[in-house]
């Protein structure tokens, strides 16, 4: 059986998504969501083959759902949209398929096929493979930013805040995860809430027992004890 997780946020079209899979009997349902939040717990929590996801949704987009994740790869995703401008964006972050709505039963199951023939291919020996760029919103219109171009980034709730010489943007990530897709030859984490661009460190000052990462144009980063230690390894190796 194929474990399929669904993204939904009108309940008509989820009820049609339901009953497509239901016909299909090697599939099965094994969690819904309606939020970008719940999508992300619920997958998380239930670890699907398959993710069968809007891109609109009320709290952001899918794609920020699967940005969200800390191993996107190990998930085969089939988009299901009224929108048909962020098809260039579903498959930049490696979809399987884009339907648009509505959609009928014959072209469902032709994604549904694809997805098995994925599915049934031995998985590649996983390689180390850090994110060059992330799609990001604002003003809501959709493009990537250029991960070379990140100086620091900040926890912000379920929000991760990433300064960068573009400005600065939301994404709907955690920091572990963030710092599973960053090349650690460039990125350190300081602190349980910050990670800084190693080249954008231009000194580390020290106040009392605190430490600060002092980067471009005299900003100042609180580093914790708890992550400084191994900060301090990766800044200074031992010769």
């Amino acid at each position: 059986m194929i474990r399929v997780f669904l993204v939904e946020d009108e309940p008509p079209a989820m009820r049609k998504l339901e009953r497509m899979v239901a016909m299909q009997p090697d599939l099965l349902v094994c969690g819904t969501a309606c939020t970008c939040a719940d999508a992300i717990s619920g997958i998380q929590r239930t670890l699907p083959q398959l993710v069968i996801l809007d891109v609109r949704l009320p709290d952001g987009t899918g794609l920020e759902v699967l940005q969200a994740l800390s191993e996107p790869s190990d998930l085969e995703t089939v988009f299901v949209t009224a929108y048909s401008q962020y098809a260039i964006d579903a498959f930049e972050v490696a979809a399987l398929d884009y339907l648009l709505k509505p959609v009928s039963q014959e072209r469902f199951f032709r994604a549904m096929q694809r997805a098995r023939e994925r599915l049934a291919k031995p998985s590649p020996v996983p390689q180390a493979k850090f994110a060059e760029r992330f799609l990001v919103e604002k003003c809501r219109a959709a493009y990537f930013l250029r991960v070379e171009s990140i100086h620091r980034i900040a926890a912000d709730r379920n929000y991760a805040i990433l300064y960068s010489t573009e400005g600065e943007f939301l994404l709907r990530t955690t920091m572990n995860a963030l710092e599973k897709r960053l090349d650690p030859a460039h990125f350190v984490r300081v602190s349980r809430s910050s990670i800084v661009r190693i080249e954008s460190i231009r000194k580390v000052r020290r106040v009392g027992t605190r430490r600060y990462a002092v980067i471009h144009a005299g900003e100042e980063v609180a580093c914790s004890k708890e992550y400084w230690t191994a900060a301090l390894e990766r800044l200074f190796p031992s010769p």
